[in-house]
């Protein structure tokens, strides 16, 4: 990240700029929501992300879904995602990143300046939680969820939350979601105890991968597991066992595809070819 952006952007994040909170419309409680100043550690994770994200979520775009034209990320925070998505091999013409944090959003335009990115190419955008998706219907060919599903507060918003998804993705688009493990003894963003089970207003909570794929009923699920673990070296012997092991991966990775076959659709021969390889 370039200068003087670089300096600012830690200063933003240094202050508060990407505190948590929970995507809940029915304003029942909160979580690290509150404005405060950030660790160092913090900051330099989030000076980080878009590294971090283009040796791992990238590639594996790259590897199964191709090109994309236009992106969305939804709750997109301080832009890591959304910044290694538009300088990724993807050749998007436009990625849109969203957020209910409306403070982050600052920073996160920071950061694309950083990276020589004009909002021709990336475009950041509040959106209140709760809200729909401010798009037409099919209107985006990839939609990347990153650790937000688990902020949002109830199984019914989560599937009201997804669906919103599928409407504005064309046939044939993909969705890439990763929440944590909702196996862990420790909720991971809480750390409490058997917080994915023991549920309580205000705090996240990770949903089951049955019930992931059952909001997103109808998408054909490309399988990450075996993938996922062939990327590493001390994982990649026990890469066939992928299928009955990776429910102890920390964080469950989901990669679904719309059917082409949706009603209404009209499919460019990029995607038409890329969804069909």
């Amino acid at each position: 990240m370039e200068e003087p952006y670089a300096q600012k952007f830690r200063e933003l994040i240094r202050a508060g700029a990407a505190a948590r909170d929970m995507h809940d419309s029915s304003g029942a409680g909160k979580f690290d929501c509150e404005a405060s100043r950030a660790s160092e550690a913090f900051v330099e994770r989030e000076v980080g992300r878009v590294a971090q994200h283009s040796r791992s979520l990238v590639p594996t775009l790259l590897a199964h879904v191709g090109k994309a034209d236009k992106i969305l990320d939804v709750g997109c925070g301080s832009g890591g995602t959304t910044v290694a998505i538009a300088l990724s091999k993807l050749d998007a013409s436009e990625v849109i990143g969203i957020d209910a944090n409306a403070n982050v959003l600052e920073a996160a335009r920071c950061r694309a300046q950083g990276y020589q990115l004009g909002t021709d190419r990336v475009d950041f955008r509040h959106l209140p939680a709760g809200s729909s998706l401010p798009f037409e219907s099919e209107s985006f060919d990839l939609i990347t969820c990153i650790s937000v599903l688990e902020f949002v507060g109830t199984h019914e918003l989560r599937q009201k939350f997804l669906a919103e998804f599928l409407r504005v993705l064309r046939p044939g688009g993909h969705i890439f979601l990763a929440t944590p493990t909702p196996y862990s003894l420790r909720e991971y963003h809480s750390k409490r105890p058997l917080g994915n089970f023991r549920r309580r207003p205000g705090f996240p909570w990770s949903s089951r991968p049955t019930a992931v794929k059952q909001m997103l009923k109808g998408c054909d699920f490309v399988p990450l597991g075996r993938y996922r673990m062939s990327r590493s070296s001390k994982l990649r012997p026990l890469a066939w066992a992928a299928p009955a092991v990776q429910w102890a991966f920390p964080w469950q990775q989901f990669l679904a595809r719309k059917p082409l076959t949706a009603a209404g659709g009209t499919i460019n021969p990029a995607q038409k070819a890329a969804a069909t390889t």
